[in-house]
């Protein structure tokens, strides 16, 4: 299922939460998730892990 946000751009309805991951831990789980399919990432700066799913979704997408 898909919500369409006002960009007419369709937004998975059901993310992969990031609230309480860091470290290794968020990076290994990141890369699982979107390995699994995930394409929604429900992230926010409170949680302080945005370098560890920057650095997963670069080695899962870009090999680095």
């Amino acid at each position: 299922m898909y919500v369409k946000l006002k960009n007419e751009i369709d937004m998975p309805s059901i993310g992969f939460g990031t609230s309480l991951i860091e470290g290794d831990e968020c990076i290994t789980n990141i890369k699982l998730a979107l390995q699994a399919g995930y394409r929604h990432i429900d992230t926010a700066s409170v949680y302080r892990n945005e370098q560890e799913i920057g650095k997963a979704i670069r080695r899962t997408f870009y090999n680095k």
